[in-house]
């Protein structure tokens, strides 16, 4: 468990260490997510996930530092490094972990989500223009034992005196995860409530392809509170670890505090946690070709800080689902 933990650490200090000129050229900020259905008093499907985020302030990609020379690498991207878009990116290290409704079985059924760990770095970049946003989305990374979710779950397990968990040698083998997605928000409705709450209105689309995801989502989330900051996304509709709610953030000299909620769809084709690896056979389930879900929670923001909490509900996700998936998801975020 130690040595595990201590190579995510490492493997985040390092990216911290590599992006370390570029704090210091510009703001940005910081952000720790964990996601688990202990929220929801569950313990299956989408058991836990664990991300660290760093994201960038505004580029300029007159310099040339390595943010900048990232960002136009991928300027053939519509929306990116456009004069008439301001340009973010920020970089993820994440570690997901999936498990059947009884991680306590030797031998879980093959009707049942399989066990799965996935570790990988989420490279973003966002355009942003007055009430649009634009994300292009890289993940790359690994699934199967070299993930060490096994072992974190563990670890945990042991830590609070839960269950052991059983059934790891059945998970999804070792495969390279190599995923692209799109996302797109636009700022649709905005107004006021009374003489000093706001409300904010923001429909969402994604398409993805690769191993990890490849299918298509729509939704739409709301938002109401007061002081809203000058940014498109929250918790709700998340798509990975998505950290849009801090992109051009700057520190508060005053509170905010928001409640957020959002229901979407997605189109299923391949989703890597039920259908499997693609390249090496695997154990498996069929996903549903059409999965919604609801969002709910709330955010506050102070100063360099901002702290929000959501739980998040989906539809059955595949045909023997003995338990809807469903998780909470607790983020913080620091601006610098």
């Amino acid at each position: 468990m130690k040595k595990t933990l201590t190579r995510i650490l490492l493997i985040g200090l390092c990216l911290v260490s590599s992006l370390s000129q570029a704090w210091a050229a510009s703001d940005g900020a910081i952000s720790l997510t964990w996601e688990n259905d202990a929220f929801t008093g569950t313990d299956n499907n989408y058991t836990n996930g664990v991300g660290f985020t760093w994201v960038s302030g505004a580029i300029d990609t007159d310099n040339d530092g390595l943010v900048e020379q990232w960002t136009d690498l991928w300027s053939f991207l519509p929306f990116v490094a456009d004069s008439e878009y301001q340009t973010y990116a920020s970089w993820s290290v994440v570690q997901e972990m999936n498990t059947p409704d009884d991680d306590t079985i030797p031998n879980p059924s093959e009707d049942d989500q399989p066990f799965s760990g996935i570790l990988y770095i989420d490279s973003t970049l966002y355009a942003q223009k007055e009430d649009w946003m634009h994300l292009w989305q890289l993940k790359l990374g690994v699934v199967g034992p070299m993930s060490h979710a096994e072992d974190v779950q563990r670890g945990f397990h042991k830590v609070i005196g839960a269950n052991k968990p059983h059934g790891w040698d059945t998970q999804l083998p070792n495969e390279a995860v190599v995923n692209l997605t799109y996302t797109v928000a636009h700022l649709v409705a905005a107004g006021s409530v009374g003489d000093s709450a706001q409300w904010r209105l923001v429909p969402i689309g994604t398409l993805g392809l690769g191993n990890y995801f490849t299918g298509a989502g729509a939704g739409v989330y709301g938002e109401v509170g007061w002081n809203l900051v000058d940014a498109l996304g929250v918790s709700a509709l998340r798509s990975g670890f998505n950290v849009a709610s801090t992109v051009g953030v700057k520190p508060l000299a005053e509170w905010s505090f928001s409640f957020f909620g959002g229901i979407g769809a997605y189109g299923v084709a391949h989703y890597l946690p039920l259908d499997g690896t693609l390249f090496r056979d695997s154990r498996s389930v069929d996903s549903n070709p059409l999965i919604g879900m609801v969002s709910a929670g709330f955010c506050l923001r102070r100063g360099t800080f901002s702290l929000s909490y959501s739980n998040t509900f989906f539809s059955e996700t595949f045909e023997t689902e003995r338990h809807k998936t469903d998780f909470g998801t607790l983020g913080m975020s620091w601006t610098f």
